[in-house]
């Protein structure tokens, strides 16, 4: 399996449907739904906007520096992504490998429960929900586009045993240009988000991430989304440490017209940082039956 995931439109969420090959680019079709915002967004907003309009968004201000720098700051890597998905009817293990390369991300060698998927494959039925952008779009579109996303300090608690500030974040529908779902009718959409970011208190660091639809169109039969993703300061070997994800965990409810189908919920743990080097191969071969 070979795709790349381009940093500008970001597919969220996708429910997979049986006839989905393995090969599949996933950001084609929001692609062709929104045009990918140029990089001179990037040139446009001003990150010390939002500390000027409101002291206690200084970090914010921090975070929007850092993101727009972060995938010229990545050095290229490969990494090993483990995803338990739990669905309705059954529990799926997915296995992948991760290549930051040029500032995309390219995943092969995907397995499904133990089993390797040959490039252009089916995805087995029992895979309802992927997801993308933990290594770059989730931190990155929240500033690309100016005055898209309204932030305001919330409160300030403990996470993993350290202190966190947390904000929170609204994204209108009319101003999305960046983040959709794909739902099992193949109809894209690109609805109102709301989130909250976990910062660290001395740098804006980003320590979590929350990301949550407000979907009410009942014809896509998604009845609720969350992605929540997990961050802190990774070694990678022989470059030194970086910002990186470490734990990510969605869930996607499906339902329409007054009916519960089911709720599917991932949860993917990045490991196995390592410097890419072009025979770099983190996973072991397996033989598709």
């Amino acid at each position: 399996m070979k795709f790349y995931r381009r940093s500008r439109v970001m597919l969220l969420m996708a429910v997979l449907m049986p006839a989905v090959c393995a090969g599949q680019n996933t950001a084609a079709q929001p692609d062709a739904v929104a045009p990918a915002i140029s990089g001179a967004a990037a040139n446009v907003i001003n990150c010390g906007t939002f500390a000027s309009r409101d002291a206690s968004l200084d970090l914010v201000s921090k975070l929007c520096e850092f993101a727009l720098n972060y995938r010229h700051q990545l050095p290229d890597f490969i990494a090993r992504q483990t995803t338990t998905s739990h669905g309705p009817r059954s529990t799926v293990i997915m296995t992948a490998q991760v290549t930051y390369h040029g500032g995309l991300e390219h995943y092969s060698q995907l397995t499904v429960n133990g089993k390797l998927v040959a490039p252009h494959a089916r995805v087995p039925v029992d895979v309802h929900l992927l997801t993308n952008g933990e290594f770059g779009p989730l931190l990155i579109n929240l500033f690309e586009v100016p005055d898209a996303i309204e932030f305001k300090l919330s409160k300030t608690v403990t996470l993993s045993g350290a202190p966190a500030v947390v904000f929170d974040f609204h994204l209108p529908k009319k101003k999305n240009t960046f983040w959709a779902l794909r739902a099992p009718t193949g109809q894209v959409i690109k609805p109102e988000f709301r989130g909250q970011l976990w910062l660290e208190p001395q740098t804006g660091h980003l320590l979590r991430e929350e990301l949550e639809p407000v979907v009410n169109e009942p014809e896509t039969w998604i009845a609720s989304a969350k992605l929540s993703t997990d961050y802190a300061m990774t070694a990678i070997s022989d470059l030194g440490a970086f910002l990186l994800p470490v734990r990510s965990e969605s869930r996607m409810c499906m339902g329409g017209w007054q009916s519960n189908i089911g709720c599917t919920t991932n949860i993917a743990v990045f490991s196995d940082y390592q410097k890419f080097v072009a025979t770099s191969r983190i996973l072991p071969g397996t033989s598709q039956p």
